[in-house]
């Protein structure tokens, strides 16, 4: 009886374990995405096309 619950903590924490891995390859291309999507808010403020923004306004 006590190796079915080792087993079963055993099967827990792999699927805990793949979980947090595939979330972290998941998340990596994101942060770059986020740096390209400042980089093209900052480019359109710059420009001016942004001017009837509310955070724009003066």
């Amino acid at each position: 009886m006590t190796g079915f619950w080792i087993a079963i903590v055993l099967v827990v924490l792999a699927i805990i374990g793949v979980s947090v891995l595939a979330g972290k390859a998941l998340s990596k291309p994101k942060g770059v995405v986020s740096k390209d999507r400042q980089a093209q808010m900052t480019a359109l403020k710059a420009s001016g096309a942004l001017k009837y923004r509310k955070s724009n306004r003066d």
